[in-house]
């Protein structure tokens, strides 16, 4: 829909898209804050598409909705042979959105564990599969949601401040 029905004339919403349109043009990272229901999504996808990597793909990772069990597999892929079941191999999503936009929805809701993880991606742009034996190198914008209050969850030990600060570029 035209932005305008999206934000209306409130300052508070002008603000937010202002933010929107000075954030996009970068490669900066982006954290989304809302309560859920508020248009999160909307806006991840208005920062692609008004981006540089518009052309590239727009890939959502869903934290909350992959038990923590799999989501090593599903944001850095596996090779075969790697565990049981992995019977070939497969690219992750890190490996999907390559030269274009991660989108990690609730972000908040990452196991502790694949913090560490997550974290040395975006400091080094490479990772490798589990069972893998090489580095990956991936060229990907990352912006991402949550609805938590991530400063209470780092003074908790629940959420990394070394990934919060990585994460957190732009906040809208």
């Amino acid at each position: 829909p035209p932005l305008d029905v999206v934000f209306g004339e409130s300052p508070a919403m002008r603000v937010v898209r202002r933010k929107i349109e000075q954030a996009a043009g970068t490669n900066i990272p982006v954290l989304i804050r809302g309560a859920s229901g508020t248009g999160k999504d909307v806006i991840a996808r208005l920062l692609h598409l008004n981006s540089p990597w518009r052309n590239g793909p727009f890939v959502k990772v869903n934290c909350p909705a992959i038990p923590g069990t799999l989501m090593e597999s599903e944001l850095f892929g596996y090779e075969r042979g790697a565990f049981t079941g992995a019977y070939t191999q497969r690219a992750g999503r890190f490996e999907a959105a390559h030269q274009g936009t991660l989108f990690l929805d609730e972000i908040g809701d990452l196991d502790p564990g694949l913090q560490a993880k997550l974290l040395q991606v975006l400091q080094d742009g490479k990772f490798s599969r589990i069972g893998g034996e090489t580095d990956k190198s991936v060229q990907v914008r990352i912006v991402s949601a949550t609805n938590h209050h991530l400063e209470d969850e780092m003074g908790t030990g629940q959420f990394r401040q070394d990934l919060f600060y990585r994460l957190d570029g732009i906040s809208i």
